[in-house]
């Protein structure tokens, strides 16, 4: 009986862990396909002329690598800011946003551009 009751307590704690790997190797794929999509749309947006680079919140969407949804992720999607820091300096942000089981999780990258 007791051996039993020691090969049960294993057999759910081995499925807990197995659970808890699936779900930690899903976050990971999703944190990988963000990151290489913010990637890509930060990397058309160097092709572009630094008065090229717009400032505002959601802009360059017609710029392509850079459209807005991302068929890979669960409600993925991407947005692209650009802030002047000065006359000569622009800071460019890339958010890739996805619906994870525990809420909406983001990958970011940001560069600066420099009109010099």
């Amino acid at each position: 009986m007791l051996a039993l009751v020691l090969f049960a307590t294993g057999t759910v704690a081995a499925a807990e862990l197995f659970h808890r790997a699936q779900a930690g190797s899903a976050d990971g794929e999703h944190m990988w396909i963000a990151t290489y999509r913010a990637q890509e749309c930060m990397e058309a947006l160097r092709n572009l002329t630094f008065a090229g680079l717009t400032v505002g919140s959601g802009v360059l969407t017609s710029v392509t690598g850079c459209a807005t949804s991302i068929a890979e992720l669960p409600s993925g999607s991407r947005s692209v800011t650009v802030a002047s820091t000065n006359a000569n300096l622009k800071q460019v942000s890339v958010t890739v946003s996805w619906t994870a089981p525990g809420g909406t999780t983001n990958a970011v990258l940001q560069t600066y551009r420099s009109n010099v």
